[in-house]
């Protein structure tokens, strides 16, 4: 039977030994790379069918960087992103940006390995099916947020001020103001109630994500 070759994307060295050794029980040639100047070299030496891909790699490109350049240079090879976003706006980008024919599978719902291979063969097969693409779930974390309100999430949970958000994105402290208003009003964040508001909204975006206090 035909081997087919995958590479496998991952910074987090157990979890990447143990995709290679899922995908190789399942009849996969398999090669791994910690990070995406470790993937372009795997690529231009092995020529593979499909990746596994991280989105968060560390420093340097993420894997919507790599995956970007992979399908302007190689738009045949699939591509399967395995990560703990729950979609690209977490990564600064638009869901709709990405291509079709990928699948996205969050770390945190895959059930059992089998969804992993189901969504390789998807992807090799230009089947793509949308229980494989967690990121347009319609309830995935913090679904009703734009872009830029994760953004600005993003921000307040690295602990920054509002006047230190405005001066990052280039905008005032009011917009800023005006958009942490809303972000608290559709996570229903009481900002009256006991307690702060800012750190309830930074826990809900920690959780989301898949990060820690110790991660922001």
């Amino acid at each position: 039977m035909f081997r087919r070759h995958v590479v496998v994307v991952e910074d987090d060295a157990l979890l990447r030994d143990l995709i290679a050794k899922t995908l190789e029980s399942n009849d996969f040639d398999v090669t791994t790379a910690a990070n995406a100047a470790d993937a372009a070299r795997a690529f231009k030496a092995h020529d593979p069918d499909a990746v596994v891909l991280d989105v968060e790699l560390g420093p340097g490109p993420n894997g919507f960087d790599f995956a970007e350049s992979l399908h302007k240079t190689a738009p045949d090879v699939g591509i399967v992103f395995l990560t703990n976003l729950p979609d690209s706006r977490f990564a600064g980008r638009d869901t709709k940006d990405l291509p079709s024919n990928v699948s996205y599978l969050r770390k945190s719902q895959l059930v059992d390995s089998n969804e992993l291979i189901h969504a390789l063969e998807a992807v090799l097969h230009d089947s793509v099916e949308l229980g494989q693409r967690h990121d347009l779930d319609a309830n995935r974390p913090l679904a009703s947020l734009s872009k830029k309100q994760i953004s600005v999430l993003q921000l307040l949970a690295m602990g920054y001020t509002n006047s230190q958000i405005a001066d990052k994105r280039g905008t005032t402290v009011r917009a800023v103001e005006g958009i942490v208003s809303r972000i608290f009003q559709a996570l229903d964040i009481d900002v009256q109630a006991e307690g702060n508001a800012r750190v309830e909204a930074a826990s809900t975006y920690l959780r989301a994500s898949g990060k820690s206090l110790s991660d922001a």
